[in-house]
């Protein structure tokens, strides 16, 4: 290349960086993929039911559907630290709140609490059946199991983390599939079959029951509720079903302000992130959707008018996911047997100089604590 040719396509370079719009850390939505590990060993012909970070997102932790295992991985880099194999599926896997015992629950019907340290199981207990749900309480005093129904009815049992006693058992009208703390440990919800129940953990009494109507909208008796989640201010849980189903409800009311389909497709599981704004589906598709939560709530918009704000490919179809505490980390279990680690991208132009106020604010309050001069 010529000296001219080189200089004008200098010029031409620099006006095209003129006219470019500036780069704004957490400007675009998105997710980057960090890593994937084999959590099942049987690979495609094998599955990860579940995953979930501790609660200092260090370490995750699986659950899978046909070798059986639970598994603890390092979230920097991926290592698996220990494994342990049980006689059936593992559905669900949780960490106790204080971060030393992670539990599964099974197929044999086996709830089971490992020390982190070695795997070791501390306590089981035998439900008598299939156990599809597992949520612990997030000021670390309860774990509740959501028990699959025999003879028509299920049951959410409760335990004290304590020292792993029977607190309550709590009547469903079906399986329990799924199970979730508000993030205030106010309501527990129980999604199963065709009825959430949204109980008082104060008292352990209902407060809420939505039943489905399969007779107005469906033909299909296999459409049923199968996933639930809070939202980050406890004003709304998010429900998921089969046939591509979610279901929006208002904790204080019971009403159901927001019937979306927009894959067709089973809904495995459902996500919020940490500052509400957006709202993940995944399940039996290509891709993890996000959709804006003003857009999902505006009951001008139609259901297919939704537009979708983000749809991040996946290898394979996904059974859960779950944020890290700080919502900058997300967790998939993928049916093609892996567990894979993504760092969630905020399009919030201000959240990193929020973030360096909130560090700065913190120094500062440890400098003046250990009576240094803070200017």
């Amino acid at each position: 290349m010529s000296i001219a040719s080189y200089t004008t396509a200098l010029l031409v370079t620099a006006g095209l960086l003129l006219h470019c719009p500036p780069v704004l850390a957490g400007g675009k939505l998105g997710l980057n993929h960090i890593w994937s590990r084999l959590a099942d060993l049987n690979g495609e012909l094998g599955s990860v039911e579940s995953a979930e970070f501790s609660p200092d997102s260090r370490y995750i932790v699986s659950g899978t559907k046909f070798d059986n295992s639970v598994r603890i991985f390092r979230t920097a880099d991926g290592h698996q630290l220990w494994e342990h194999t049980l006689a059936q599926e593992i559905e669900r896997v949780a960490w106790t709140r204080d971060g030393r015992q992670v539990c599964s629950v099974s197929e044999d019907g086996m709830l089971n609490v490992f020390d982190v340290d070695t795997g070791r199981i501390v306590f089981s207990h035998e439900h008598g059946n299939g156990i599809d749900g597992l949520s612990a309480s997030h000021d670390g005093k309860y774990l509740v199991t959501g028990r699959e129904r025999i003879n028509g009815k299920g049951v959410s049992k409760v335990f004290r983390t304590g020292d792993w006693s029977l607190v309550k058992e709590l009547p469903h009208p079906g399986t329990v599939n799924e199970l979730d703390f508000s993030s205030d440990d106010k309501y527990l919800a129980a999604a199963g079959d065709f009825h959430v129940r949204i109980w008082r953990v104060s008292d352990w009494k209902l407060h809420k029951e939505i039943k489905l109507d399969k007779k107005h909208y469906f033909t299909d008796a296999k459409h049923i509720y199968i996933n639930t989640r809070f939202n980050p201010d406890d004003s709304l849980l998010a429900v998921g079903a089969t046939q591509g189903y979610v279901y929006f409800i208002d904790v204080d009311t019971g009403e159901i302000i927001r019937r979306m389909n927009k894959s067709g497709q089973k809904t495995e599981t459902v996500e919020w992130t940490k500052d509400g704004r957006y709202f993940l589906v995944a399940g039996h598709g290509s891709s993890i959707d996000f959709f804006k939560v003003e857009h999902i709530l505006n009951r001008d918009i139609g259901n297919d008018a939704i537009p979708y704000a983000l749809r991040a490919p996946v290898t394979d179809s996904l059974e859960y996911m779950d944020f890290n505490a700080a919502g900058t980390l997300l967790t998939t279990a993928h049916q093609d047997g892996t567990v894979q680690l993504w760092t969630f991208m905020s399009d919030d132009p201000l959240i990193n100089q929020r973030r360096h106020r909130q560090v700065r604010a913190e120094q500062d309050a440890k400098a003046k604590k250990a009576g240094k001069k803070v200017e």
